[in-house]
């Protein structure tokens, strides 16, 4: 399945019981991380996108950060990849290992790694924060990692449809 399909394929398609993976994490989690899960039995999407930093990142306040994109002279068509769930066998160690392995033992609160942006300067982390349902990125590879706000970051959609919805309008 590539991106386009993944767009297309509507929430709860796939059936996953999150039961198990809310009692090994212990805390329950976003209906807007369920939806993303619940559109396909796949453990990679990947596609490209048509980048634009002023139709793809909500500003922050951060004039550093909101800009990091085009700073970085980040345009035009970038790859992507998307983390889902193959099966109910290893949803758990998927999901769970989407919030704790990218963390490298940080505490980054309720975040799980859903993506990566392949872009010029490096692979940008596509993360869902759990406690706001709001989709985000983080460019690790630049920043002080340790600390989640010295590293560049910041939101791409509010919501996980708003998220779904701009890759719908950007996906090539």
């Amino acid at each position: 399945m590539n991106l386009v399909e993944f767009l297309d394929t509507k929430a709860g398609s796939a059936q996953f019981d999150f039961g198990e993976i809310e009692a090994e994490l212990g805390f329950q989690l976003h209906e807007g991380l369920k939806s993303f899960y619940s559109r396909a039995n796949e453990r990679i999407i990947r596609g490209e996108i048509k980048f634009k930093e002023a139709d793809f990142i909500e500003p922050t306040g951060n004039k550093k950060f909101d800009t990091w994109f085009s700073f970085n002279h980040i345009k035009g068509e970038i790859e992507m990849k998307l983390d889902v769930i193959k099966s109910q066998e290893t949803a758990v160690a998927r999901v769970v290992g989407a919030y704790k392995e990218w963390m490298g033992g940080n505490d980054f609160g309720q975040r799980f790694l859903i993506g990566n942006l392949y872009t010029k300067i490096g692979s940008i982390l596509i993360l869902f924060n759990n406690e706001t349902g709001k989709v985000e990125w983080m460019d690790c590879e630049y920043g002080y990692f340790t600390v989640y706000e010295q590293n560049p970051n910041g939101i791409i959609a509010n919501t996980m449809d708003e998220f779904i919805e701009k890759l719908k309008r950007s996906a090539v």
